[in-house]
């Protein structure tokens, strides 16, 4: 042991040296390593011959402990990027369910304001009632999915992984049902206004 500006610094002793070296090759051979060079071994003969070797040895090993930290700050590193893009495109995404199915209805409510101030087809009107709930319920699963988002954070913020993970499934749950929602709607309208054209033809 020893005290240096009012810190206690300890050295690597022999064992812990070696025990280091020997792991070192363990390693190497498991990697498949079959030989080791010259240089490897002189570079190792230089720190023996320093008188030092405990020194030199432990200097390694902080450098091995900084590399180690370096890599794990840059796996922490990544892994936030990754959730935040992750978040932007759940973001993005129920930012187009919203506007697949407020536009929709939007659009239903207009043709249907044309249609009402025609006598021929207003009794037509009636049948764009049902892809406009069916869009209105997409609208509203969009907004229960956005509304998960928060409780999805606030869960992993939380370290609560599980429960993260189970909300977050609940919002992808939504955000399909928002789809299909506007998909049976278009359907249903493209039915109704195939019926208004035939009906227009025939008369």
């Amino acid at each position: 042991m020893e005290r240096k500006r009012g810190r206690i610094r300890r050295d690597v002793t022999g064992k812990e040296a070696t025990d280091y070296i020997r792991a070192k090759l363990h390693i190497f051979q498991e990697t498949g390593g079959t030989s080791i060079t010259t240089e490897s071994l002189e570079q190792l003969l230089e720190h023996l011959d320093s008188g030092r070797p405990d020194r030199d040895i432990g200097l390694i090993l902080a450098a091995e402990k900084e590399r180690a930290t370096a890599k794990y700050g840059a796996r922490v590193n990544f892994h936030l990027e990754l959730f935040k893009s992750v978040i932007e495109s759940g973001h993005a995404a129920l930012r187009s369910l919203f506007l697949l199915n407020g536009g929709a209805a939007v659009a239903v409510l207009a043709l249907v304001g044309h249609l009402s101030t025609s006598a021929t087809t207003a009794p037509h009107v009636n049948k764009f009632a049902c892809p406009l709930l069916w869009f209105a319920v997409g609208l509203a699963l969009a907004a229960t999915a956005s509304g998960f988002t928060y409780l999805v954070q606030r869960a992993f913020a939380a370290r609560k992984g599980r429960r993260g993970r189970r909300l977050n499934g609940i919002t992808v749950c939504l955000c399909i049902g928002s789809i299909v929602a506007f998909a049976v709607g278009s359907a249903v309208a493209y039915a109704a206004i195939q019926a208004i054209a035939t009906s227009q033809a025939n008369n």
